[in-house]
This record gives structure tokens, C-alpha cells and sequence, in this order.
């Protein structure tokens, strides 16, 4: 538990829901934008759900801004719609009877003085007039975020906001929610499945696999250290188990991967950073000892990085730059080669 200056929510959460039980703890900073990812079932609902108030908690605690709004046993609950927490959920629910307009003002509760910065910060001033049905699922949220914010909540909390918008409509979206979400003073968790979302609009990634905290980190820290082989997969890192014999390591279906190691015996794991693959459309010459044909399964951009899905001898991913992509003229279907030096390969012990 901390009350310093530079921090507006500080939690622990311990709920118990029939079988599974949730033990998560932080500390956001004023202003700062955090994403909460996880497999299915890990806990990242229950974890919103239970810091608005929905799910009481067995244990722990939340303070926001230094008012303590929950810990039982030691104060009394406050009710969730005393907290100052604003909720986003997935789909928006709006009043389907009041326009755009009517909607924000709804949530100002009277304080209408930001009500026209905020439809202007997310590109919503337009709509005004139009009512929810009138709306595409990307401007119903944008929508639903005006609403919250425009109470003026110190924390905001969004369920898969995202989950509903096609791909165009996704990057348009994280772009505007993240920096009108950075504007703010509030501390904001956004739950989501999309690594993308979490690149684009977060300064942080809380990672929950059944019910506790794998990391915490910064993007970085995840890309250079991820913590278990979930945050490896999704950072796109290749976390590859096989058999170590001498400087290889031998895949389950026989595929071999050359290391800078002489010394691999046993179950180990062969992880390979995105950065460290390159594309070429013909065979690099020189053959070098990692050097894979591959079919292209996706391309997603996040800023100037391009996140190449390839499926091989394996599937892994590959993160080059916007221009290298257009260089190569690759999309969707195509094939290419994938090359990974030998001393870009990082091995990891595994305990049978």
C-alpha cells in the first residue's frame, strides 16, 4: 500500500468467484494509462468489476487519489456510484433515445464546460445530432468515452473497447483514446486481448494468468524479458520447447535451430525475438544455418513497426520497419524467407 504524490489508484484485489480466485496488487500513477492482458479466464473483467464495486472484495484494498474506498474490515465500502471510477464496456450502452450530444451531457451531470473539448478530442463534434443507431460500433465508443470523461472520474476503467471495430476503425480509435486518455489526470485500465492496443494506448502492461500477476512492466521490459512463455507468444517473441544437443535445438517435429551455445543437452527452450528475424523474398545467400521458407498470415501496423505474422517449420512473428515492408511489397498469402542469426537465439532451461 502507497499514498505517494504520484500515485491516483492503489489496489489490491482478492476476490474469491466460485473456483477461481483473483490476488492482483498495484499501484497506477496520475495520469497513466495501463493495460491489463491475459488468457481467457485469467481475470482481467473480474479485476474492473471489482475496483468499480461490483464484486466485493475478500481481502485487500483500493485507494484512489488517497481516499480509501475500500479495505475490509478497516472502513466502510464505499458504493460504486460514490467511487469516482468511470466504466467503458464493450459495447458502449448508450441511450439509445438522446443523441450524441445529449449523451455527453448526460454524463457531465451538469458540468458542461468540457463537453465540447471532449467531443472535439475524440472527432465526435459532427455527430452531435445523430443518435446511437446513426453511429458505426468505433464512433459509439468514442461516444461512451465522452460520456464517462466528461464526468470527470479519477480513474476510468474500459472492457475490451476495441473488440467490436474492424481493423481500420481499430487504429483510429487507439490513436484518439490513448491521447485523450493521456490528456487527462485520471488513471486509466483498459482490458484487452490485442497486443496492438496495448503498443498504441498504454504506458504499461499488467499481465494476469489465473488470477495473479505474471508481469508488470513497460513494453520494453516485456519485449527484452518476457516472464512466461504467455507474454513471450504475445509480445511475438517465438518461445520454441525442443531438445538440446550440443548447439542445437531439436523441435518436436524435427526442426533444428542453431544457437551461439556448445553446451545444450536436455528440455530446454529456443526464444526468438520479432527484431531478430529478417525477411527476404528469395533464398539469403550465404545459407545462413537458420533460414526458413515461410507463408505471410498477417501484417499489422502499430506507428512505423510492422508486426509480420509467418507460419513455417514453426509460427513466429517478425517486427520490421513500415518501409521494409513496402520494399518488399509483401502482403497476406505471400511467401518469403526467414533468417535468424545464431546468436540471436536465447535459451531457456526448462525443469521437467
Amino acid at each position: 500500500m502507497t499514498d505517494t504524490e504520484t500515485s491516483m489508484l492503489d489496489f489490491r484485489i482478492v476476490v474469491e468467484r466460485g473456483p477461481f480466485d483473483l490476488d492482483v496488487e498495484a499501484v497506477i500513477g496520475v495520469g497513466e494509462v495501463v493495460a491489463v492482458m491475459g488468457p481467457n479466464g485469467a481475470g482481467k473483467t473480474t479485476l474492473l468489476e471489482a475496483l468499480l464495486g461490483s464484486i466485493p472484495l475478500r481481502a485487500g484494498w483500493v485507494i484512489l487519489d488517497g481516499q480509501t474506498l475500500e479495505a475490509p474490515g478497516e472502513v466502510e465500502t464505499l458504493p460504486t456510484h460514490e467511487r469516482e471510477i468511470g466504466m467503458v464496456f464493450q459495447d458502449g450502452l448508450l441511450f439509445p433515445h438522446l443523441n450524441v450530444l445529449q449523451n455527453v451531457e448526460f454524463g457531465a451531470r451538469g458540468k458542461l464546460d468540457a463537453v465540447a473539448a471532449l467531443l472535439e478530442a475524440l472527432e465526435i463534434e459532427g455527430l452531435a445530432n445523430r443518435y446511437p443507431r446513426e453511429l458505426s460500433a468505433g464512433q459509439r465508443q468514442r461516444v461512451a468515452l465522452a460520456r464517462t470523461l466528461a464526468a470527470g472520474p479519477r480513474a476510468v476503467l474500459l472492457d475490451e473497447p476495441l473488440a467490436a471495430l474492424d481493423i481500420n476503425g481499430r487504429a483510429r480509435a487507439r490513436r484518439l483514446i490513448g491521447d485523450v486518455l493521456r490528456s487527462t489526470a485520471s488513471a486509466a485500465l483498459i482490458a484487452t486481448h490485442d497486443p496492438a492496443d496495448a503498443l498504441a494506448m498504454a504506458d504499461r502492461v499488467l499481465v494476469l494468468e489465473d488470477g495473479r500477476v505474471t508481469q508488470f512492466a513497460s513494453h520494453d521490459l516485456m519485449r527484452t524479458r518476457p516472464a512466461s512463455g504467455w507474454v513471450a507468444e504475445l509480445m511475438g517473441y517465438s518461445f520454441l520447447e525442443g531438445r538440446g544437443a550440443g548447439s542445437i535445438v531439436i523441435l518436436g517435429n524435427g526442426t533444428e535451430i542453431s544457437t551461439a551455445r556448445h553446451d545444450l543437452e536436455g528440455h530446454v527452450a529456443a526464444i526468438i525475438s520479432p527484431t531478430a528475424v529478417a525477411l527476404y523474398l528469395e533464398q539469403p545467400s550465404g545459407s545462413p544455418r537458420n533460414s526458413w521458407p515461410c507463408r505471410v498470415e498477417s501484417i499489422e501496423f502499430v506507428h512505423d513497426i510492422a508486426r509480420v505474422s509467418l507460419r513455417g517449420p514453426f509460427s513466429f512473428s517478425a517486427d520490421v520497419t513500415r518501409s521494409a515492408v513496402e520494399e518488399l511489397g509483401i502482403r497476406d498469402g505471400d511467401h518469403v524467407w526467414a533468417s535468424v542469426k545464431a546468436t540471436e537465439v536465447v535459451i531457456q532451461p526448462i525443469d521437467t
